[in-house]
């Protein structure tokens, strides 16, 4: 665990640092950066593959992330940096003083349900349709992990993974919760000739309420865009389609928040069957 100091924002580690804060940075690099020390301490302890942490000399490191560093397995390059060069690869308004370099997890999807297909597990499946919002991106994949939804596919036309907000917004869940990018219509067409049903929210004068839905053994939910929904290719595949009844005057829930209520009956459903 290499110890030294850097003061200056033209250093070349920060240059290059400073790159993964715009997508075509991260995709070029296959890395992508990580803030705060929860965030930090969370991605060691999932295994995730730290390589550069860069930590405020004046405030020192966190305790309990020096700690969880010191179990890790992996080499990790550790830096002592100025206010100016940690405030020069942060996007938030208050820099936290530290900031970590990771590298992004390549996952198999074909080897993912192979495996689920020879455990038996692999119940349920969140496909996320142009979902744009980094926010709501975020805290779908939170709210998926604590669900317990065994993984999340995005579809094209869904905000970048890695951005920031994205990450933040995880609370971790990021490291541990399997996330595929891939095209729904051809994971919706897979799932369906394994045997999993898929279930689609939208407003369509066919659709039942949610909580009336039939979640089958293998669910797949199916949660689209913020303001035009899910696209016609995903409407027509779906063995079911279902919408949460709005009660009051409001148009539309949020897509995170009508995520949680989805997997969360599935979930529910599912542990009903299984009893």
């Amino acid at each position: 665990m290499a110890q030294e100091g850097i003061t200056s924002v033209q250093n070349p580690l920060v240059k290059r640092l400073h790159q993964l804060l715009e997508r075509k940075g991260r995709e070029a690099q296959g890395r992508f950066l990580i803030e705060g020390a929860h965030l930090v301490e969370e991605a060691l302890k999932s295994g995730a593959e730290v390589t550069t942490i860069l930590y405020d000399a004046e405030r020192d490191m966190d305790a309990a992330l020096r700690r969880e560093l010191g179990n890790h397995a992996r080499e990790v390059q550790v830096v002592a940096a100025s206010d100016a060069v940690l405030a020069k690869l942060s996007e938030t308004k208050s820099p936290q003083g530290i900031v970590a370099e990771v590298k992004r997890a390549e996952r198999s999807w074909a080897e993912w349900m192979q495996e689920r297909e020879a455990t038996g597990d692999g119940k349920l499946l969140l496909l996320l349709d142009e979902i744009q919002d980094p926010g709501n991106l975020g805290t779908i994949l939170r709210t998926a992990e604590a669900a317990g939804v065994d993984a999340v596919v995005l579809g094209k036309g869904c905000v970048d993974l890695y951005n920031g907000k994205v990450v933040r917004a995880t609370m971790g869940a990021l490291f541990r919760l399997p996330v595929f990018s891939r095209p729904l219509p051809e994971v919706a067409d897979e799932w369906k000739e394994r045997g999993g049903r898929l279930l689609v929210s939208t407003l369509h004068e066919k659709s039942i309420s949610y909580d009336a839905a039939d979640y089958a053994q293998q669910t797949a939910i199916v949660i689209g865009n913020e303001g035009r929904g899910v696209s016609r290719a995903m409407v027509d595949r779906a063995d079911q389609l279902v919408h949460i009844p709005i009660y009051g005057r409001a148009e539309s829930l949020n897509a995170a928040v009508a995520a949680g209520i989805f997997v969360y009956e599935a979930k529910k459903k599912l542990k009903d069957r299984l009893s």
